[in-house]
């Protein structure tokens, strides 16, 4: 039988995602009692307050459809950022918007130019509509290279997705550097920023993107509650957009994509400015700590605007599993020399400044 026969051409070239593994997944091969799974980056504490009471008050409506057009949240979201609700889109995690758009905007001979390595759902949603990904190096420090970007664009490309800070590297796009590249960007290249991170910059050099947002620039802004808000397991997030995008979102999405239970949360959160705050100032703190470890140990990363830090080494594979068995899970990818750490709660932070120092400490 000729299974691939059956199959969309489109998809078979397409690596599945591979999650990070589950605390249940290692019990068997770690050698301690505690796991500090640091490879998915998720916040280390639960939802807000305010998001866990308005999601336990929803649970006795989950024998109802959610709200198919999300409209409370829609319209809150509109408010906070001073747009109309026909430019808001909301979705199953920011994940589920990459793919619609690229479904939306995508057909077989179009280019999708980002940079690498990256979020692999840029590659994946460009292979599944027949499109050609074009994958433009990261500068040394792990930031998107906007203007090699600009170069790789031709008549062909369709999309460019920016992420900042960058997934695995923590790269941090500059003002100065997305100015000059918005100005560049030709009117038939649809730009998606994808900012799932943002919360956590602390760096000045950053800008804000909604200063270039008018409704008419071809400009889509995610971001997500799944991060630091910490709500990665009702999966939601959304995005900014002329109405023209919106609408064609919303042919191709799924009606009642987004679950109750994730409306709700997310609709509790934006009073949370000062909690927001207290936990960047911990991962920012944490940060800290274990770069001093990294420096102690001679190790090279990069500097990250994140909630994680990637870690050069040439033996990834190997210090993953003896992480691994130390109950320190990371995450690593095939073919990159490194190791994406996250950072923890203060406990977790010290559990890995614990296991580097004794797998590298005796380096010499």
């Amino acid at each position: 039988m000729d299974w691939n026969s059956f199959f969309n051409p489109y998809i078979l070239p397409v690596t599945p995602y591979s999650p990070g593994l589950r605390e249940e997944q290692i019990r068997e091969i770690c050698e301690v009692d505690t796991i500090c799974k640091l490879s998915s980056n998720e916040s280390p504490f639960p939802p807000f307050p305010s998001a866990l009471k308005a999601m336990a008050e929803s649970l006795p409506l989950l024998n109802e459809y959610s709200d198919g057009s999300s409209h409370a949240l829609t319209l809150r979201l509109s408010q906070h950022y001073g747009v109309e609700p026909e430019q808001i889109m909301v979705g199953n995690g920011s994940n589920e918007l990459l793919c619609l758009i690229a479904q939306s905007c995508l057909t077989p001979g179009d280019e999708v130019v980002y940079g690498w390595p990256s979020f692999v759902v840029y590659r994946s949603s460009a292979q599944l509509a027949g499109a050609k990904p074009v994958e433009v190096p990261l500068t040394a420090d792990g930031v998107f290279d906007l203007e090699a970007l600009a170069t790789a664009i031709t008549e062909k490309t369709k999309l460019v997705f920016i992420c900042t800070p960058n997934n695995p590297s923590g790269g941090v796009v500059s003002g100065a550097a997305f100015e000059a590249f918005i100005n560049r960007l030709p009117d038939h290249v649809l730009l998606v920023l994808d900012i799932a991170y943002t919360e956590y910059i602390e760096d000045e050099d950053s800008f804000d993107p909604m200063r270039y947002f008018d409704g008419e620039r071809p400009l889509v802004i995610l971001r997500t509650f799944s991060k630091m808000y910490a709500m990665a397991g009702v999966r939601c997030g959304y995005g900014i957009a002329p109405k023209e995008v919106v609408t064609a979102f919303n042919r191709v999405r799924e009606p009642f994509n987004v679950n109750s239970v994730a409306q709700a949360g997310a609709l509790a959160c934006f009073n949370e400015t000062d909690e927001v705050e207290r936990r960047r100032a911990i991962n920012t703190a944490g940060k800290q700590r274990l770069y001093q470890c990294f420096d102690e140990l001679g190790l090279s990363y990069y500097r990250s605007g994140a909630n994680f830090i990637w870690v050069h080494m040439s033996d990834a594979a190997q210090r993953f599993d003896q992480l691994l068995k130390m109950g320190i899970i990371v995450r690593a990818f095939p073919g990159a020399n490194g190791l994406r750490v996250g950072v923890g709660d203060e406990a977790g932070v010290q559990a890995t400044i614990d296991a580097f120092n004794e797998l590298f400490g005796k380096r010499q």
